[in-house]
């Protein structure tokens, strides 16, 4: 729903849902944007393994799946 003032659009509401799912997308868009930027300026490289190692560390806190 946009809201107008003065014939001009001033706000947006929207539902918690919708909401939340722009949120994360564009908290995921800034991480992948950061992570373009550090590739562009360094030579450092990680291994599949390590990347996903350490994916699996933090979702896990450190048990094993």
């Amino acid at each position: 729903m946009f809201l107008t003032k003065n014939g001009y659009g001033d706000m947006v509401v929207m539902s918690l849902e919708k909401y939340e799912k722009i949120r994360l997308e564009n908290e995921i868009f800034v991480k992948l944007k950061e992570a373009e930027l550090e590739a562009r300026t360094t030579d450092v490289r990680y291994s599949h393994p390590e990347v996903f190692g350490k994916a699996r560390e933090q979702l896990c806190n450190g048990k094993k799946i």
